[in-house]
């Protein structure tokens, strides 16, 4: 079978929620001025925090079915 093109055959993408940070970009850091120390960021909850999904066009298989029957 010929390997995934959208995935390169890794059977991962990086996660669109995130952009792969695996990490939630908003309220990344409480203000320092009020608490002292920053905050860290949430999970993502796409990726569960480690900023890859499985490739939707084969299903994290790292290769696709060349018969479109």
């Amino acid at each position: 079978m010929p390997i995934c093109a959208r995935c390169n055959g890794k059977g991962t993408i990086d996660c669109p929620q995130c952009e792969g940070r695996g990490v939630m970009e908003d309220g990344q850091l409480e203000s320092p001025i009020l608490t002292g120390v920053p905050r860290s960021s949430p999970k993502c909850s796409e990726c569960k925090g480690r900023g890859v999904i499985a490739c939707p066009d084969c299903d994290g298989s790292g290769e696709v079915d060349d018969n479109d029957d």
